[in-house]
């Protein structure tokens, strides 16, 4: 069952080089999924009502092209399987002439507010948007942590970084990423693919590290990064890909 909505983009969306931010690019991709489940037992407030939250856990991104300040795109979701504790969604960004902007893979779980932990599919809630249960799952790329990071630089988790969840909203990780590339290289660089892997929560008030190293052979250029507490307990690690403007 797809779901689209047009979005036109605005400049506070978008970075010094005219690019939809990535938090924002997260952003819309949660709204246009919620609008997708608000009329169900699927959407954050019902959810919420039962002690239950959507948690995602692995994000798979291509990226052609961002897109632009006023410039009008397609959002398009499409839940299409889950397993015993994964539910698994698309998205899609084109443009008005129905180019593929940036495609997306994700996958998420059920998340016990109470608890803090993942609980098994309601399968009920399956049946009921239409989502059926998969034989074989999607494979996303296994990402490893680095034996050693070039940087790190020491985060606050703020109140306004925080979600409905009550952790850190996954839009603001990228932020974290982001800033401890230097502006010469953000200007210079434009993302092709991302994948990330949420392994723990980071909450309110705690101060973990993001760590960065970039590496370039030839035309691949990757910066890989990492949230991680003193102790190395990496709450979430990413690639990205990048080519050159």
């Amino acid at each position: 069952m797809k779901y689209s909505e047009k979005h036109i983009v605005n400049f506070y969306e978008c970075d010094e080089n005219k690019n939809l931010k990535l938090p924002a690019m997260i952003d819309l991709m949660m709204s246009v999924s919620e609008h997708q489940l608000d009329s169900g037992n699927g959407s954050t407030n019902a959810l919420t009502k039962r002690g239950l939250g959507w948690v995602v856990t692995q994000y798979h991104m291509e990226i052609a092209r961002l897109p632009h300040p006023n410039e009008e795109i397609i959002l398009t979701t499409e839940p299409f399987g889950y397993n015993r504790f994964l539910e698994y969604r698309n998205y899609v960004f084109t443009d008005q002439t129905g180019n593929e902007l940036i495609t997306v893979k994700s996958e998420w779980v059920l998340f016990d507010l109470k608890t803090r932990k993942l609980v098994s599919t309601d399968k009920e809630m399956m049946a009921e948007l239409g989502i059926p249960l998969l034989k074989k799952l999607p494979r996303f790329p296994r990402l490893r942590v680095q034996e050693n990071y070039e940087k790190k630089r020491q985060y606050r988790v703020r109140y306004d970084d925080l979600d409905t969840n009550h952790h850190m909203t996954n839009g603001h990780y990228f932020n974290w990423f982001l800033d401890t590339l230097d502006r010469d290289f953000l200007k210079n660089h434009i993302v092709k693919t991302i994948d990330i892997k949420f392994n723990l929560e980071v909450r309110y008030a705690q101060t973990p590290y993001a760590c960065v190293s970039v590496i370039e052979d030839g035309d691949i250029i990757k910066s890989f990064h990492a949230i991680a507490d003193d102790d190395k307990n990496d709450k979430a690690v990413c690639e990205l890909t990048w080519r050159k403007i």
